[in-house]
């Protein structure tokens, strides 16, 4: 039963010394005002480096040759060798079940930038033969028209998709698909027109500030034969790409008389590592900001644990008169350990709000934005469990005090000057 008097004594109890209890306050304010920032910036972190690493197909495995370090088989090192078409196939048939694309790329002059011109417009631009998974390999979206489709890879056709940079220096604000445009003197036609969506990650081309064409017409154009210069495997989700990386490097370096134990003949990584890298990353860092945070809170409430002794000590007289009275010993210690609990839980919910709203400020500041650091916000679950932590830390931060209370008799209480 909620009892008045009770609760009326112990909030004017707190507002008798306004000064000493807003400065005790403070304290526990600012540290669940600086968990909640904190808490708030982890998880902006969290979303600006692993959101944008999870755009990306997570599950594959990116293959690129080098030059080998190592003779074998009657091959020198330092030989330079190329993945060939015929790979892919060798690829599907062993890894049949695991295996959902395979994606091919050749950079034209090894990713060196090419002429490219419209008219009486030049400009100088990375170009890369690719096939239609490629549209979901690396960070990018369609603005308009399409990407290049398995009939451009059939009929060789000689098409183009280009990134808006490259749109916007050609074509300025008309509508570029079905114009031309010309890379070392072939002409080819524009078909789609991609956008940037994840500036942080750069797998070699900016897909707004290149032009990507059909591996088939790439390769017939530069004579390029059969070689191809990278492989990206993607995998089922059942399968781990962690799991099958060393599995792929082992039979692409069989099909080209590579030493199986050669480092640095091919450059493999997976984004799947990556991103559990970046999830142990994370967990470190909670850990190292619950324990500064709740450092924070608990000086706070050790502050509010030493006021409430001297605010003891100051009312041993009444303390005193209320035993003599016959006041029960559960009484005087469930008002102090409320008192202690109205400056925690008051300071503590400030705190919250003001951190929450704090936070959502910083949100809009970086919306847009494109850093690793983005949509800061305060899980429900840290925030209840701040919240049980200052309850649980205000009870205990009064408990002290009133023990301290209770254990003085009533008549040396009385004696008190």
């Amino acid at each position: 039963m909620f009892d008045k008097d009770f609760w009326s004594e112990i909030w004017e109890t707190v507002l008798s010394q306004k000064w000493r209890s807003l400065m005790t306050a403070f304290g526990v304010f600012w540290g669940i005002f600086m968990l909640v920032m904190l808490i708030g910036a982890g998880m902006g972190l969290n979303n600006g480096l692993v959101g944008k690493v999870m755009q990306l197909p997570t599950n594959s495995v990116f293959l690129i040759p080098d030059n080998t370090s190592m003779p074998y088989q009657g091959f020198s090192q330092g030989r330079s060798w190329d993945i060939s078409m015929d790979d892919t196939l060798k690829f599907r048939q062993v890894f049949q079940k695991e295996i959902s694309n395979i994606t091919l790329l050749d950079y034209v002059g090894q990713g060196a930038p090419q002429i490219i011109s419209h008219g009486d417009r030049f400009g100088e631009y990375k170009v890369v033969g690719v096939t239609p998974p490629y549209l979901h390999n690396i960070p990018q979206a369609l603005v308009s028209g399409r990407f290049i489709n398995d009939l451009d890879l059939q009929e060789k056709r000689k098409v183009c998709v280009i990134g808006t940079d490259v749109a916007e220096n050609f074509y300025s604000a008309s509508d570029p698909i079905g114009r031309s445009l010309v890379i070392e003197n072939i002409t080819y036609t524009v078909v789609g027109v991609v956008k940037n969506t994840n500036k942080m990650i750069n797998l070699q081309l900016d897909p707004a500030n290149g032009i990507q064409l059909p591996l088939t017409t790439e390769m017939q154009v530069y004579n390029r034969g059969n070689r191809i210069q990278q492989m990206i495997i993607t995998l089922h989700e059942p399968y781990s790409a962690i799991e099958y990386q060393q599995r792929f490097q082992l039979l692409l370096k069989s099909l080209h008389h590579v030493h199986p134990d050669d480092p640095s003949a091919l450059i493999t990584f997976n984004l799947a590592k990556l991103l559990e890298q970046y999830k142990y990353l994370f967990i470190g860092l909670d850990i190292l900001i619950w324990i500064v945070g709740l450092g924070t809170l608990m000086a706070g409430l050790i502050g509010i644990s030493n006021i409430m002794m001297v605010t003891v000590r100051e009312r041993t007289q009444e303390i005193g008169v209320r035993r003599a009275l016959g006041a029960m010993p559960e009484k005087i210690l469930g008002q102090i350990m409320c008192e202690s609990l109205v400056l925690t839980f008051s300071a503590g919910i400030v705190g919250l709000a003001l951190g929450t709203f704090a936070l959502s400020l910083v949100r809009k500041a970086v919306q847009g934005v494109e850093s690793v650091f983005s949509d800061p916000y305060v899980p429900f679950v840290p925030a209840v469990v701040a919240l049980i932590v200052l309850v649980m830390g205000g009870l205990f931060a009064g408990w002290l005090p009133a023990k301290r209370a209770l254990a003085i008799k009533a008549i040396e209480a009385l004696r008190e000057e």
